[in-house]
């Protein structure tokens, strides 16, 4: 049984060493709370204009459509254009969720992209 452990020891344990600057992203979501600021990266796409400040700190515990409105008035739309953002080019988040849960499930290097678009582009 000791050898099994010193086996996985040793085994886990050049992985830990060569990945020591990426350690602490599994343990940040942990780390969040309601007052917490994450990074948010938004990412063009489908015709929309690129934002001149891509990444912003937001507050974790604001819903999904809290970035939504504060897009739209990046982006300078009216209310009646189609506004379409999806996290990580995957999914469109409910205008419900809490974006220190979409950070938690689906940050990327310390930050969670969302890409946006006039269009739908993914889905």
């Amino acid at each position: 049984m000791e050898d099994e452990e010193k086996n996985n020891n040793e085994v886990t344990s050049p992985i830990e060493q060569n990945t020591e600057s990426t350690t602490e992203q599994p343990q940040l979501p942990v780390k969040i709370t309601s007052e917490s600021k994450i990074v948010v990266y938004f990412k063009n796409a489908g015709g929309a204009q690129p934002l001149k400040q891509k990444k912003f700190k937001i507050q974790a515990n604001v819903s999904f459509q809290n970035v939504i409105d504060k897009l739209r008035g990046q982006l300078k739309l009216k209310s009646s254009e189609s506004l379409f953002l999806f996290i990580n080019q995957v999914f469109q988040p409910s205008p419900d969720e809490i974006l220190g849960e979409l950070y938690k499930c689906f940050s990327h290097n310390d930050q969670l992209i969302i890409n946006y678009s006039l269009q739908m582009a993914w889905g």
